[in-house]
């Protein structure tokens, strides 16, 4: 197993005169799971096919296991890895697929089965190990594209969003299965994905890139509770985050936000986790969906403003509440048990224990005690 480190490594293409990695610098530890996060083309494939050796790194430094690889072939960095597609051989069966780099590498014919059935046994494969390719069902073809990468037993496993295509059904069964399977492995694992619930539910860290920069890096939860600007706080999230415009001041050592359609005042505890060097002007208020608050008996109650119902979705565990506060139209997750009307007026407590707050021009967080996590 290894660690990985990326020291300011750039990826440049000069045809399309397109920078799609700039300067990443992160490190991961031995046997971790880590994955990079965020819309096509953001840089994370890019960044993936630069560990295998398939780009070449314009610029910085790679290391797998204290070792810089940015000059060695793909067969010399001790990485295996598995694309969406699986790249399997159709005619083949699942069993000489799994053997297939262990031929390239003129291997016993008894080591070899021996291998193959071990590693075939440990993902549950016997029922379709003497299958075709071509006849095996999507999850079956994600158990052969990971057993082939595992048997040569690498240091690193990558993975370039594996279960992309399946159904959502098994897609969920799978995320699972392969965060079991790593942990039992212990091999160091970066994971590509534009899914944000799978890397949530799988990931030890995860890299959130946008137009191949990082954005943070971080633990699921502190990504999901602590983001560093406007790009991470939206992209983690479902429902998304809201974001509310208003202008910042501060009074008798509380926060006021302001705006033409709501006013909310931070006590002093509050307004203790804002940088206190921030001058105050335009913010962007986020909170979460699940952090709004329906009231119906006490309207006079600090930060509940008036708000109206434009569309209601009525769910098992949580329903979904489309409201506008003036201008502003907000998401809000509401008990199941309460039902709304469209037009119906509302009292909405926008500010409970958890916001954000971002400044408008560089949608930078001024919550001071993630400042230093910025990207």
């Amino acid at each position: 197993m290894a660690e990985v480190k990326f020291d300011t490594v750039w990826k440049k293409y000069k045809r399309e005169k397109v920078d799609a990695v700039k300067g990443l610098d992160i490190s991961l530890k031995d046997g971790e799971f880590v994955s990079l996060l965020g819309p096509s083309g953001c840089g994370k494939s890019s960044t993936l096919r630069m560990v295998a050796g398939l780009e070449e790194i314009s610029s910085g430094d790679l290391y797998i296991g204290g070792r810089r690889v940015n000059d060695l072939e793909p067969g010399e960095r001790d990485v295996a890895m598995v694309f969406e597609n699986y790249a399997l051989l159709p005619h083949m069966t699942a069993f000489d697929n799994i053997a297939f780099p262990l031929r390239l590498q003129n291997e016993n014919k008894k080591v070899i089965e021996c291998k193959v059935k071990e590693i075939a046994d440990f993902l549950e494969m016997g029922c379709f190990l003497y299958e075709k390719a071509h006849s095996l069902g999507g999850g079956q073809r994600q158990r052969v594209g990971i057993a082939r990468a595992l048997i040569r037993k690498s240091s690193v496993l990558l993975m370039d969003e594996p279960i992309s295509h399946l159904d959502a059904d098994l897609r969920a069964k799978t995320r699972g299965e392969l965060a079991r399977l790593q942990k039992l492995l212990g091999i160091t694992t970066i994971y590509v994905t534009h899914d944000q619930i799978e890397a949530l539910a799988m990931a030890d860290r995860i890299a959130v890139m946008n137009f191949g920069v990082l954005q943070q890096y971080g633990e699921p939860d502190e990504l999901y509770n602590y983001p560093t600007n406007k790009f991470v706080a939206s992209f983690i999230g479902e429902p998304p985050m809201n974001f509310l415009p208003c202008a910042l001041s501060r009074e008798n050592g509380n926060v006021v936000l302001a705006s033409k359609d709501f006013e909310v005042t931070l006590d002093k505890e509050a307004a203790r986790e804002i940088d206190p060097d921030y001058p105050g002007g335009d913010v962007l208020l986020g909170v979460r969906p699940p952090d709004i608050e329906l009231k119906f008996d006490s309207s006079d109650e600090a930060n509940v403003v008036k708000g109206k119902c434009v569309l209601f979705s009525a769910g098992c565990e949580h329903s979904v509440l489309e409201a506008s506060i003036g201008d502003n139209i907000i998401l809000a997750q509401c008990s199941p048990d309460i039902l709304l009307k469209p037009e119906q007026n509302l009292s909405i407590k926008l500010v409970n224990k958890k916001f954000h707050l971002f400044d408008s021009k560089t949608e930078r967080t001024i919550i001071k005690n993630i400042m230093k996590g910025d990207a």
